[in-house]
């Protein structure tokens, strides 16, 4: 099992910073009609979830990556096994923090997230396969 296939940490972490933004952003705008202070708690709770969970999603997908054989399943298992932990992490944390809309909250950001698990996986079977492996 070669482990040695991995992306960039200027990758992980530019992806993560721009998550924060992009679902902080989302998560202000979905919830605060509720209330600023519920739009900022539900921003800084899906930001800090976006950057902490995008770098866990790129660490999680390259280890399964290379724990699957055929190059179908090293893209779609990883971006389904990972989405589902993700899933029910920001479900129980923003239950937790009280957002008033906690699936149309995190449901775009699953969507995102799916799409980008299988980029992820792509491009590390770009990299696998110019190595010389089937």
């Amino acid at each position: 099992m070669e482990q040695s296939i991995r992306t960039s940490w200027l990758f992980n972490l530019i992806s993560a910073f721009l998550a924060f933004l992009l679902w902080g952003g989302w998560a202000y705008h979905i919830n605060s009609a509720s209330s600023p202070q519920s739009g900022g708690v539900a921003a800084l709770t899906q930001g800090m979830a976006s950057f902490l969970i995008t770098l866990f999603m790129v660490h999680a997908v390259t280890f399964l990556f290379h724990h699957f054989q055929k190059p179908i399943a090293k893209v779609i298992l990883p971006a389904i096994l990972v989405n589902c932990v993700t899933g029910f992490f920001l479900v129980s944390v923003h239950t937790l923090m009280g957002t008033p809309r906690v699936f149309a909250t995190i449901v775009p950001v699953l969507i995102v997230a799916v799409s980008f698990c299988i980029f992820i996986a792509c491009k590390l079977l770009k990299l696998f396969q110019r190595q010389g492996n089937p």
